[in-house]
């Protein structure tokens, strides 16, 4: 049976050069003469983390600062262990691959900054939430009469982080450290800069002092690294990769101590990961949704105000995991197997019969009409007592032929 953690991988691409994945190392493209190169497209994953095997034999590759790539079997050209414990150079020429002369092995190692060789599936106790927000960085250009602004197109400079916030919660209680600062990156636009001094109301020295990268970066790593709290994000992707490449940037001006601590390893927590997990509790098949924070809180009926403000997001991913945590200690509501609603039996419809009143015997009726009028009753006071209509009266007493009372009788 294949064995759960892998040492190296390759992977088949159509139309294109196999790619090799390979433990503690960057991603390479294997050329034509089996030497291998640094893949480009993934110059900003970092270094791969590990490979495993799962139970339904697809392969899981983990990076410092990418998500993971999920490949069939089909899609793997080889893979292997390095049992034997050999040193990089010898186990790959045993495999058939090379690194390139001029280069050894250890120079195409990049530096690892804060790795994170497992990640939680459950909620931790203590934890620091992490957001960040970015800017795309520009390059100006023209004179004061006419000033252009171009996107930097490298891709590992293209955008930046603007505004790196944290705060510490345990059990759901907000603790230190609550940490909230701007990046003052000369390649940011304009309006950036005016966000910033918005958002703290500085004043454009106090702002530029405050926003110095490394300045943030040495209080992030005292305030938010060394207490070694996991690290919770919601959807950790870009934050991480952003941080990562600040720290690995400003790595040569950091303290020996400061530089120990960020080459730790660290814990996170993927809240969005984690959404995807409950959601997949009752699914057929498991795949990735990637909701969106504020959307998931607008169904927990929880409203923010200032989204994407990286503070506020983070107030707001605490909100939600409170209410993840309720939905996980819930017991789910199993499904029925739905069928027919019973109605009652019909019950025969009753039809009310006509009572049709009986006839008052005609010859009573005129006698009786005879002995009212004789009386001195009018024909209206005769026709209310009778029932008989003012012209049937009068055919009785006129035309009508007269029947003798049991009085007039003989």
């Amino acid at each position: 049976m294949m064995p759960t953690n892998l040492t190296l991988l390759e992977r088949k691409i159509s139309n294109n050069l196999n790619c090799l994945y390979f433990v503690n190392h960057p991603v390479y493209r294997i050329q034509k003469d089996h030497q291998l190169a640094l893949a480009s497209e993934y110059s900003l994953a970092g270094n791969v983390t590990e490979i495993i095997c799962d139970e339904q034999q697809r392969y899981h590759i983990l990076f410092v600062a990418r998500k993971e790539i999920v490949l069939t079997e089909k899609k793997v050209a080889k893979v292997t262990n390095n049992q034997l414990g050999q040193d990089t150079v010898q186990f790959l020429a045993t495999l058939g691959y090379q690194f390139p002369p001029a280069q050894p092995a250890g120079e195409l190692s990049q530096p690892t900054i804060l790795p994170s060789p497992t990640e939680l599936s459950e909620c931790p106790t203590a934890y620091v939430i992490i957001d960040c927000e970015f800017g795309t960085r520009f390059r100006r250009n023209g004179s004061a009469k006419a000033v252009s602004w171009h996107v930097i197109e490298s891709p590992e400079l293209r955008a930046s982080i603007f505004q790196l916030s944290a705060i510490g919660f345990s059990h759901h209680t907000q603790t230190a450290p609550f940490f909230n600062h701007y990046f003052d990156d000369p390649n940011f636009l304009p309006d950036k800069k005016l966000a910033g001094l918005s958002a703290t109301g500085l004043t454009t020295v106090a702002y530029k002092a405050q926003g110095d990268p490394l300045t943030i970066l040495k209080a992030f790593i005292q305030q938010v690294i060394q207490p070694q709290l996991p690290l919770v994000f919601w959807d950790q992707t870009q934050d991480m990769k952003h941080i990562r490449l600040l720290l690995t940037q400003y790595y040569q001006q950091l303290t020996p101590t400061e530089q120990q601590l960020v080459s730790r390893p660290v814990t996170i927590f993927d809240a969005q990961a984690y959404t995807n997990t409950l959601i997949n509790r009752g699914n057929h098949k498991v795949g990735s949704h990637d909701l969106p924070l504020n959307g998931l809180a607008a169904l927990f009926n929880i409203s923010n105000p200032h989204q994407h403000n990286a503070i506020w997001d983070v107030q707001t991913t605490e909100l939600v995991m409170v209410k993840l945590a309720e939905l996980t200690h819930q017991t789910p509501v199993i499904t029925t197997p739905p069928a027919p609603v019973a109605l009652p039996a019909t019950v025969p419809a009753v039809v009310p019969s006509i009572q049709t009143p009986s006839p008052t015997p005609q010859h009573a009726s005129h006698a009786q009409v005879h002995q009212l009028r004789a009386r001195g009753k009018t024909y209206r006071e005769i026709a209310a007592a009778t029932g008989f209509s003012i012209s049937g009266i009068n055919y009785i007493l006129k035309k009508a032929r007269s029947i003798p009372t049991r009085s007039e009788s003989v």
